[in-house]
């Protein structure tokens, strides 16, 4: 199967936070923010980070069926196709089939870090958690 991937450079990409993720803030009026790690994969993720698009659901729905598939998240913030772009990280559509125990997701999404070092990684998530910050808290 071909990765399709995604165009619009000004698409937003929800990205979860989970509770381990949050910090205590003092950036603008925010009573939390993210850590950088939030916009990094983990090793389970081998690679790739989740998110879902914005041309296919809001914040608020994300959330709520992130949650209710049985995943913790603190928070919604998002990133463009663009920023990720800007950071040599393509996005593609990775939509989710409904199972025995988990909803569909049609407008879930992968951005692919594969192509860079664990700590130019970090580097970029770095970056990409101040846009998401810079955009805002999304939801709740």
């Amino acid at each position: 199967m071909t990765a399709v991937h995604l165009e619009d450079k000004d698409e937003i990409l929800f990205r979860q936070i989970h509770p381990s993720f949050i910090q205590d803030g003092e950036l603008s009026s925010q009573p939390f923010t993210p850590t950088s790690q939030a916009f990094a994969p983990t090793p389970k993720d081998e690679g790739y980070l989740s998110v879902d698009r914005s041309s296919m659901t809001s914040a608020g729905d994300s959330y709520r069926l992130f949650t209710s598939n049985g995943h913790a998240s603190s928070a919604v913030y998002g990133v463009t196709v663009g920023e990720f772009c800007e950071q040599a990280i393509a996005c593609i559509q990775a939509p989710i089939q409904a199972s025995e125990n988990q909803t569909a997701n049609p407008a879930h999404a992968l951005a692919d870090y594969n192509p860079h070092k664990s700590g130019q990684q970090k580097n970029k998530a770095k970056r990409l958690k101040q846009r998401a910050i810079a955009r805002g808290r999304l939801h709740p």
